[in-house]
């Protein structure tokens, strides 16, 4: 009987010790079919998103890095303006050990970054209420970037929510603070930026 009552009390502390936990995959990124693996791969992407359907990601396809001559796989990530012209182009590529998907290129109106150890999505096993902080250089810039899970979902198809903050890692400033939402074969479905004060 006591052997019982251990074999019980260990299945539900188990339980909820991986209950708030679950594989984010790449295509949850994408907008792509997302399969019953917890296996990160590059599988094929072509979707437009957006409330006003002017953003579209692809992929992937190989791209080189004009500094490191370093060829990766990306997915192209754009974004049209009201008159249909490219606005916006970013390329991303899964970055620190697959625990994200980063961004290695962003081209706008600012300007062009090259970008080094990107992060802006959760890839694999997280859980809910997880932070996690990335080192990243963004155009030669030492930034930490910080992800937190806010809602997770419990199969591979539910939508996650996540907090994204970066901050110069010199002296700590924050620069952005943005919530993002991404939901299945929808890609991203929200964003909320919050205004920074200097």
């Amino acid at each position: 009987m006591k052997k019982i009552i251990l074999t019980f009390i260990l299945l539900i502390f188990t339980s909820s010790v991986f209950a708030n936990e679950r594989f984010i995959p790449l295509e949850l990124f994408t907008g792509g079919e997302i399969r019953n693996d917890t296996e990160i791969k590059y599988t094929s992407a072509d979707k437009i998103f957006g409330k006003k359907r002017r953003k579209k990601i692809i992929g992937p396809q190989d791209w080189k890095n004009p500094f490191t001559k370093e060829i990766i796989k990306v997915y192209k990530r754009t974004q049209k303006n009201r008159e249909g012209r490219v606005r916006k182009t970013q390329l991303f590529t899964v970055t620190n050990d697959g625990q994200c998907m980063g961004r290695v290129y962003d081209q706008r109106r600012s300007g062009t970054k090259y970008i080094k150890n990107g992060c802006k999505f959760p890839l694999g096993f997280w859980k809910k209420g997880e932070t996690r902080s990335f080192s990243v250089t963004d155009s030669g810039r030492s930034r930490t970037v910080e992800l937190k899970i806010l809602s997770l979902g419990k199969k591979p198809t539910s939508c996650v929510k996540y907090n994204w903050k970066m901050f110069d890692a010199t002296n700590g400033k924050k620069l952005a603070d943005n919530d993002y939402k991404f939901c299945n074969k929808k890609a991203m479905t929200s964003l909320l930026i919050r205004k920074i004060k200097d």
